[in-house]
């Protein structure tokens, strides 16, 4: 009885000091997280739109314009975004299942990853027309010395994240990397160069577009444009590819094996 429970006596020493750690930082960010949010003034809190609501808002209110539509870009050039979006992950679903009648691996996922890649692509397209509906992309209470345009609004900077997110979740089930002979380990740089040519070409089609534009409704200045860039060629293909990582290679039912 006494080897029992000093058994289990050092099993619990055993957890306390795996879980120890865990709760000390967790505690310490949940103060510091306090200490951020009260060293603020009451009226800097007042003064910020209510986002959750406003976007919980729009998509009960309004579904159809919250995930049937999208309109962003130069020139609208994504008006239909969501048509090739909902598309893609049709075709997901279908090689899934087709595959794993088949035994072959036409699009590397597995349950998990299509249940969280309808659900993000619901989210960054009804994120995107929230945006759009309420004008987030620009801050009326700041404005670009040269052109007198409203500078870039706080919730810019969440939508060139989510969408780059979007994008790179839909593109790395693909494993494309597997067709120029490269492992699958090399995924993260394939999909940043992806990404990068992707925000690159976006940031120059929104400069030539403001540049052409005898009325443009924005403007793009080097640094926001560099930080659109990194935000979705760095923070994008990071996100989209560590979930996948998560959700596939360690909760997969298998792996794509090269050579």
């Amino acid at each position: 009885m006494e080897k029992v429970l000093g058994v289990c006596s050092m099993s619990m020493r055993q957890k306390l000091k795996l879980w120890a750690p865990f709760v000390f930082f967790i505690a310490l960010i949940i103060v510091l997280a306090c200490v951020w949010y009260f060293t603020f003034p009451s009226s800097a809190w007042e003064d910020t739109p209510d986002y959750l609501g406003m976007y919980l808002g729009f998509v009960v209110n309004r579904p159809f314009d919250a995930f049937l539509t999208v309109s962003t870009g130069p020139g609208g050039t994504v008006s239909w975004a969501f048509l090739p979006t909902y598309s893609l992950i049709g075709i997901h679903i279908i090689l899934y299942v087709v595959g794993k009648r088949k035994g072959t691996e036409y699009t590397i996922l597995n349950k998990y990853y299509l249940v969280y890649l309808v659900l993000l692509g619901l989210f960054a397209i009804s994120f995107q027309n929230a945006s759009e509906n309420y004008g987030w992309y620009l801050n009326p209470n700041y404005t670009h010395v040269a052109t007198g345009k409203p500078a870039p609004g706080y919730v810019d900077t969440w939508t060139h994240i989510t969408s780059p997110w979007l994008l790179g979740a839909l593109i790395v089930p693909l494993a494309l990397e597997r067709y120029v002979g490269w492992d699958r380990k090399f995924m993260w740089f394939f999909m940043f160069v992806v990404l990068a040519i992707i925000a690159l070409g976006w940031e120059i089609g929104e400069t030539v577009d403001v540049a052409i534009n005898p009325s443009p409704t924005y403007f793009n200045y080097p640094m926001d444009s560099l930080k659109d860039m990194i935000m979705g060629a760095g923070i994008g293909s990071i996100l989209s590819c560590w979930i996948y990582e998560r959700l596939v290679t360690d909760l997969g039912e298998k792996a794509w094996a090269f050579g």
